[in-house]
């Protein structure tokens, strides 16, 4: 049977509440444990909830969240484009047009941040154990979260902002866009141990989510694909031969490709591939990718594929 982790929030039905307005701002009441009586708790808006309410308790605060009809629009750029996810940015398209950039920056400074502090809070946890005396007033002064929640909350909404702006900069170029799966995990040594770790909340979905969303709401379509070997393809022939050194991509010619745009005209190569689809084994994407390359070899490879 399913589990239950949730003890800060409680779910009330639109029938078993009531709002009016006092003082300037909305007000509902809500029931309570005894019989008989109710809640009555302030909004900072004067706009009245409808429907269900999720109340969450966060520090002593009420957050009262409920669904609204959002308009769907047809305000979407023409253009069809591939995108890949980077680091210093939150995207980069085919046609090489960064988005979001500063997102690694931003993510860096937070992310060391926090390693200094837990690394720190572990030490006077290990302190705890060993001397027992002095727990009191390690726990009353030196671990609290307070001031790291606010700073948690501000860093996320300023990452939220930032993937935003960029989701609705690249809707207002394309009509159809392709793109990676966007929560998958990073597994692939396209970045180091540190970068990833950085990563860590921006590949559960903030992105995938934020294209999902103003996509839909702007009319614009998003459509996955199977990424599997476009960090190592050369997109001028769609082949396995190359190599990726940080943000450059070495051909066996010896182009020297930006690594994400090249990654990205791969992802919009993918659309057009009758033999590879969203859930093709690596092992069998990679086998194709290989005949593909030694057709080239002999002088074979169609000139009109799709991934020239």
């Amino acid at each position: 049977h399913g589990r239950n982790h949730t003890h800060n929030q409680i779910v009330v039905r639109s029938d078993n509440y009531t709002t009016f307005q006092l003082g300037g701002c909305a007000w509902i009441k809500i029931p309570s444990l005894q019989k008989g009586k109710r809640i009555a708790i302030p909004l900072n808006t004067t706009v009245e909830p409808t429907g269900t309410l999720r109340l969450i308790l966060k520090d002593g605060e009420v957050e009262v969240h409920y669904t609204i009809e959002v308009a769907e629009t047809q305000n979407c750029g023409k253009a069809t484009i591939g995108i890949d996810k980077g680091y210093t940015e939150v995207f980069v398209d085919s046609d090489g047009e960064h988005y979001g950039e500063g997102l690694g920056e931003l993510l860096t400074k937070h992310s060391d941040n926090l390693k200094k502090k837990y690394q720190a809070r572990n030490k006077l946890k290990a302190i705890i154990t060993k001397k027992s005396h002095k727990q009191k007033n390690i726990i009353e002064n030196n671990l609290g979260r307070k001031k790291l929640n606010r700073q948690n909350i501000k860093v996320k909404c300023q990452v939220k902002d930032k993937i935003c702006q960029a989701t609705h900069k690249l809707v207002n170029k394309a009509s159809l866009i392709a793109a990676e799966d966007l929560t998958s995990p990073i597994k692939s040594n396209k970045f180091g141990k540190n970068v990833i770790r950085r990563l860590s909340a921006w590949t559960k979905g903030v992105i995938a989510n934020a294209l999902d969303t103003i996509s839909r709401r702007r009319g614009s379509s998003v459509i996955l694909v199977n990424s599997a070997g476009t960090m190592q393809m050369d997109s001028r022939y769609g082949i396995l031969l190359g190599k990726r050194s940080g943000d450059s991509f070495h051909c066996f010619d010896g182009v020297v490709l930006q690594a994400d745009e090249n990654a990205a005209r791969n992802v919009l190569a993918r659309l057009h591939f009758p033999t590879i689809d969203r859930w093709t084994l690596w092992q069998k994407v990679k086998s194709i990718l290989l005949k593909r390359t030694e057709r080239l070899r002999l002088g074979l490879l169609n000139q009109d594929s799709s991934c020239n």
